[in-house]
């Protein structure tokens, strides 16, 4: 009865700190306590397909490190709200993950105005802020924005911006039409594209008016408007960094009006596997396409990433967007550098992180550049095509999987942005590399 006794009590200071299996096969791990990271996730609204990929991915990414033991001896839990894709929300949720819920670390969301605004909250409460999603490279380099505690490891809007410039100078088009998201993103990541197809293919024109660059965000359900303008337009190529709900409904209006319009009009356009799989056969065949990280680009000898599809799919079913893979990442990009801290501390955190090298399910290591603490993490392009009955959606036909050393800013043009020589009027909110000295003398 004493031995019983005993071992109820021993299971029961188990269960009080937060003991938990480490998985099949593995012996019992014993945690000191849980700990919680915050994630504002677009779980309604226009980017639900983001947010629903981002939180699947971070869970899982919890598991695997509550695996191997959590963080510092803690099991960790995610701690998830929905901020239905609206800036005000996020800030509610991000003020609740400091002050209330006592989170360690922040997850970023979705869209950059998101990201714009929670950043001040998590300077201001020492917060670590990695992300992975959102990402205008006026977050790391803005002067009024800079965060010693933010981190990017998602490919910035001048990163993105360069690899659709060089796809498109690649098509060689001459008239091109552009539609994007009025918001920080779309502003970037379309400045980004024009200054780098001036630069490969000066004899290419932006034929519609800036004034007519850009759509409603969020959400513009009806594109009639935007389909009658290209189609009067007659463009060789139309560029357009829209996502998510916004690019789901595009097509899908554009194809309802003429079946051949993406046929007569190509498109170079930021995708994911999120509107490939949500389209499937539908999704236009032929589009230039730029992608953040795409499993099926990515596999080929990655055993880590042919291990995390494997399981991702056999919980949640599906095949893991761009999004749950660079998020997973981000998980354990805090959780080396909390483990290598031996504490929460986020100013010991922040130094076993930036500057440091990590491992990632994208195939390769990154490195987290000191200065804007942005990562050296590569983006991927080519042309829609069916997969030939291996995806129930399309991959990509000579796709090229760009080095993130070739893309990322050079540290001169970043130091630049960051000193306030690259404004309008010294206003900060005017930030924009084109403005900055050592690209006007390129």
């Amino acid at each position: 009865m004493r031995l019983g006794a005993l071992a109820l009590v021993a299971a029961l200071a188990v269960a009080a700190c937060g003991g938990s299996s480490g998985g099949t096969g593995s012996t019992a791990t014993t945690f000191k306590g849980t700990k919680k990271i915050g994630y504002s996730g677009a779980l309604t609204g226009q980017s639900a397909l983001f947010g629903k990929s981002v939180s699947q991915g971070l869970n899982l990414a919890a598991d695997d490190i509550n695996a191997k033991g959590g963080i510092n001896g803690y099991k960790i839990e995610m701690d998830i709200q929905d901020d239905a894709t609206t800036v005000d929300k996020a800030v509610a949720n991000t003020k609740q993950f400091i002050l209330q819920d006592n989170v360690i670390a922040l997850m970023g969301s979705v869209t950059s105005g998101q990201c714009q605004a929670e950043s001040p909250i998590a300077r201001q409460n020492k917060v670590m802020f990695i992300a992975a999603t959102c990402n205008s490279y006026q977050l790391t380099a803005e002067p009024d924005l800079i965060n010693p505690y933010y981190v990017s490891v998602v490919p910035n809007t001048y990163m993105e911006g360069t690899a659709a410039g060089q796809l498109a100078a690649k098509a060689g088009s001459k008239n091109i039409f552009v539609v994007s998201p009025n918001y920080l993103f779309g502003k970037s990541e379309t400045n980004a594209f024009v200054a780098s197809l001036k630069k490969l293919n000066p004899s290419a024109k932006i034929i519609n008016d800036p004034s007519t660059w850009y759509v409603p965000f969020p959400t513009n359900p009806r594109w009639d408007s935007t389909i009658n303008a290209i189609q009067a337009a007659k463009p060789d190529l139309v560029y357009s960094n829209i996502f998510a709900a916004d690019e789901i409904n595009f097509i899908t209006q554009a194809l309802a009006v003429d079946p051949q319009f993406f046929t007569k009009y190509p498109m170079t356009t930021l995708v994911s596997v999120d509107e490939l799989n949500s389209l499937q056969s539908k999704y236009p065949i032929g589009m230039h396409a730029y992608m953040r990280a795409p499993f099926f680009a990515l596999q080929t000898g990655n055993s880590k990433l042919t291990d995390f599809i494997t399981r991702y799919k056999a919980k949640y079913n599906e095949y893991p967007s761009d999004w749950a893979i660079m998020d997973y990442d981000a998980f354990n990009v805090y959780a080396t550098g909390a483990n290598a801290a031996k504490t929460f501390d986020p100013d010991k955190v922040r130094a076993q992180i930036v500057g440091k090298s990590f491992d990632s399910l994208r195939g390769y290591k990154f490195t987290i550049r000191s200065g804007d603490q942005q990562a050296n993490v590569g983006e991927t392009t080519g042309a829609t095509v069916d997969s030939g009955g291996k995806y129930p959606f399309p991959v990509l036909s000579g796709q090229a999987n760009l080095k993130g050393d070739d893309l990322i800013m050079p540290t001169t043009l970043m130091q630049e942005l960051q000193g306030g020589k690259c404004e309008k009027n010294n206003d900060p909110t005017t930030t924009d590399f084109s403005l900055c000295p050592s690209w006007k003398s390129s």
